[in-house]
């Protein structure tokens, strides 16, 4: 397997960024990997307040134990709105796109 086939396939399957590290492209590595995690990380966060207000909901009686109670108060709990959780959803894909049309313009450069 020649490099560029498998940095594609790193960024591709792995993590993006991680591809350019193998071809020694340590900036390209280092933007694409903070890049990619910030909005990650801001993403897990949401979910995770989201999922603490519910569970307290369901603590204190509000809402029930079946599966559409909660899920209704997922989908209507303050705390990060459906389109912010989308907005870093669609950051993160257009990163890990970048990310492989890079190792294919490194990769022509070679």
């Amino acid at each position: 397997m020649n490099k560029s086939l498998k940095a594609a396939l790193l960024s591709a399957l792995i993590y993006p960024g991680i591809g350019h590290l193998s071809l020694k492209r340590y900036l390209s590595a280092t933007v694409l990997i903070i890049g990619f995690s910030i909005p990650m990380i801001l993403l897990f966060k949401q979910i995770i307040e989201k999922a603490n207000q519910v569970v307290a909901q369901i603590e204190h009686g509000q809402i029930g134990m079946d599966v559409s109670s909660i899920s209704n108060a997922l989908n209507t709990t303050a705390g990060g709105s459906m389109q912010t959780l989308g907005s870093y959803t669609y950051l993160m894909l257009a990163i890990w796109v970048i990310a492989l049309l890079d190792i294919y313009r490194v990769r022509d450069r070679k």
